[in-house]
């Protein structure tokens, strides 16, 4: 089953790249698992993001992003607050024992 794409997910709940066909993690437990993880300051994401977060928060923004860790195609984006978790969780309820 595709779930977007980038990934792909077989029956045993096993999510693969599309693009290179990498173990990128477990579609039942923690589907990005294997995916390459990088965090940088928000002003990395582009010219998108004009002003300086510290100008509206006290809090540090960053821009985190996972990675195929075989072709290195992006997975997933997020600006958001460096003490929060990650807010794009998903867990495929189909396949689940």
């Amino acid at each position: 089953m595709n779930i977007d794409d980038n990934l792909t997910v077989d029956s045993a709940g096993v999510v693969q790249c599309r693009h290179c066909s990498a173990t990128i993690g477990n579609a039942r437990t923690d589907p990005l698992s294997g995916a390459l993880q990088r965090v940088r300051p928000a002003a990395d994401a582009g010219p998108g993001v004009h002003a300086d977060p510290s100008h509206y928060t006290k809090r540090e923004i960053v821009l985190r992003q996972a990675f195929c860790p075989g072709c290195y195609a992006l997975l997933r984006t997020e600006i958001v607050p460096a003490d929060e978790p990650v807010f794009r969780n998903w867990r495929l309820a189909a396949i689940e024992e």
